[in-house]
């Protein structure tokens, strides 16, 4: 396998051979194809941290407390073969099923450690990171917003695509834009970048009560599309932010949504309170997440 610290920027597909792992191979394909870089996927292998032998160390004498040690180093190597085996099946079928799709600029990588951990050392070279929500294995619900994508989501300094459904063309996109940070960047790289192909229908919502203030966000969000010959369509709600979004998005069948990210703060009730959230939760279709 290549070392991926020998490349410049590249697309990072992360898999684990769950749920959505062809879907964010696929995804990750379209866009590496877009952008014309090398599309790299991923494969992290945690550690062990649980074992199926019983501890009763406490009540082991010396020599018991030893063989036991030995049982439990030896069960988690093989945890780790295992992990570690089945990470390159993986990568070995996602890779042939690229090539299978004619695109050749594509490399493998399994690292050790959380995928959250091996992101921040590679961040220099994330253009796009795809996984799919429901591959995170901690997680114990399929909407549940888990630790590891909220520092993902959070810390690591680059474009986010989570994918929560199989693949499907790319046709239209929706930004939901607030003025923000993160909204800003959101427009800026669906309306310039050639991540998504200039013929995409693109929609810029607002969701805001008070006129005036939706009227100068529509006016500024026009202002940061500079390519006038872009098929952009936008939209001023009042209402309920996820509602008035998930009607938008039901309305105009919107294939990918982007979104800014959380704030900085750390604190979990900020977070778990968050639009961001809400959304990951909610929306069914590809998010977009940019800070």
């Amino acid at each position: 396998m290549q070392d991926v610290k020998s490349i410049e920027q590249a697309v990072f597909a992360c898999v684990d051979g769950s749920k959505y792992s062809e879907s964010v191979c696929d995804y990750a394909l379209h866009i590496a194809k877009q952008l014309g870089l090398t599309l790299v996927l991923l494969n992290t292998i945690e550690h062990p941290n649980a074992s199926s032998v019983t501890n009763l160390s406490g009540n082991l004498t010396l020599g018991e407390r030893d063989v036991l040690l030995d049982e439990l180093s030896d069960e988690d190597a093989q945890k780790n073969r295992e992990s570690i085996n089945h990470g390159k099946e993986i990568l070995k079928e996602l890779k042939d099923r690229v090539a299978h799709k004619g695109y050749s600029n594509v490399i493998i990588s399994q690292r050790h450690g959380t995928l959250y951990e091996n992101l921040k050392e590679l961040e220099d070279k994330l253009r796009v990171v795809i996984f799919g929500f429901s591959g995170m294995g901690h997680m114990q619900k399929e909407d549940e917003v888990g630790s590891c994508v909220e520092n993902i989501i959070r810390d690591v300094d680059a474009p986010i695509i989570l994918v929560n459904r199989d693949y499907s063309p790319i046709k239209s996109v929706m930004v939901a834009f607030n003025g923000k940070s993160g909204s800003i960047r959101a427009l800026e790289e669906l309306s310039s970048s050639p991540m998504l192909e200039h013929d995409i229908k693109r929609y810029v919502v607002n969701i805001n009560n008070d006129k005036n203030s939706s009227d100068e966000l529509i006016a500024k969000a026009k202002e940061i599309i500079k390519d006038e010959t872009l098929n952009c369509e936008f939209i001023q709600k009042s209402g309920e932010p996820l509602e008035s979004i998930l009607e938008c998005i039901n309305k105009n069948d919107i294939d990918m949504l982007a979104i800014g990210s959380y704030s900085h703060g750390k604190l979990k009730s900020a977070l778990f309170g968050s639009l961001t959230t809400k959304l990951i939760q909610n929306v069914k279709i590809p998010l977009v997440i940019l800070k």
